[in-house]
């Protein structure tokens, strides 16, 4: 059994990755191995706004990683600098700069490269979408 780490940094409005890397987890998770945690860099955060509203029989994004991180178990971290330069905060950041209030969807949890470089020691494998 192998560890997985995925490491996405497309926007999920501009290709497929994210569901390419959501079709990883599922068939890393049915061979038998782990995925650890998602860690969302560069546009690939703007999956984590709760102001999503797709086109009419799509869930938001966001949802369908919530309803894969509950099913197999990872959490799902996004860059805080990365989430925070697009507008995209908890309830502790929107305090600190003073907004109306959190953006950031829930299950998403803003996190530093700190959590990225612990997840390249903690994984056997990350992978990149």
């Amino acid at each position: 059994m192998a560890t997985f780490t995925l490491f996405v940094t497309q926007s999920p409005f501009v290709t497929h990755s994210h569901w390419q890397a959501m079709d990883f987890a599922r068939a890393a998770h049915a061979a038998g191995h782990k995925i650890q945690r998602v860690f969302f860099y560069r546009d690939a955060v703007l999956c984590a706004s709760d102001r999503q509203t797709p086109i009419q029989g799509q869930p938001p994004v966001h949802q369908v990683w919530n309803e894969l991180a509950s099913e197999l178990g990872f959490p799902l971290q996004v860059c805080i600098a990365n989430s925070i330069r697009r507008g995209l905060l908890d309830q502790a950041e929107s305090d600190r700069y003073e907004h109306a209030g959190p953006t950031l969807a829930a299950g998403f949890n803003l996190s530093g490269l700190g959590d990225m470089a612990e997840a390249m020691n903690d994984s056997d494998r990350i992978i990149e979408f």
